[in-house]
């Protein structure tokens, strides 16, 4: 015959280790939810920023030879994503939104490095003897941005860098009357030989 303080002590054993030897499972951990990005969630836009017109590219031709030229400028711009959290895959969408609230043609991939091609076709024909300069520039836009999305997610804030619309044209560095012409190319003439 067992004892009564025998059984408790096996009882308090039991009870402790529990019927399979461990813990009972505490309750389960809720899932993370899911990213908060731009094609899942709400972009609002702060005030953008825009810079005046930017030289981008500047070649020098020959204009009775237009397979002599020489590149003087070549700047890109490339659209970037700033931001913690943020992706550089967000550009398209970042960029197709800016726009859509500006009403603007935004760039989401680099700019055109060269207008080379463009700028020979518009030369041929013409009658302008000497140096001429071909040269295309464009506008650099800059907004903060921010993304929220529903279910918990974190909201992500940041600011996309993207450029708007190509110009392009040429001038002869002959025309010295055009020079004291107002332009947002002013910096074109700089590049004209001086000897």
């Amino acid at each position: 015959m067992r004892s009564p303080g025998r059984c408790a002590a096996l009882l308090t054993a039991v009870l402790l280790t529990g019927c399979g030897g461990s813990p009972a499972p505490g309750p389960s951990a809720s899932p993370a939810p899911p990213p908060c990005t731009p094609d899942t969630g709400t972009i609002a836009w702060d005030a953008p920023a825009s810079t005046p017109t930017l030289l981008q590219v500047v070649a020098r031709f020959l204009n009775d030879d237009l397979t002599t030229w020489r590149d003087l400028v070549d700047r890109p711009i490339t659209p970037e994503v700033t931001g913690d959290g943020t992706d550089r895959t967000w550009i398209p969408t970042l960029a197709r939104s800016l726009g859509e609230h500006l009403n603007l043609s935004l760039g989401a991939a680099s700019s055109p490095d060269s207008e080379l091609e463009s700028l020979r076709t518009m030369l041929e024909g013409s009658t302008q003897k000497g140096w001429v300069l071909g040269y295309s520039g464009t506008s650099v836009v800059k907004a903060g941005f921010r993304v929220t999305c529903g279910g918990g997610s974190t909201p992500v804030a940041g600011t996309l860098t993207t450029w708007n619309s190509i110009d392009a044209g040429f001038l002869s560095c002959d025309d010295t009357a055009a020079r004291d012409q107002p332009s947002d190319y002013g910096e074109v003439w700089t590049y004209c030989p001086t000897d």
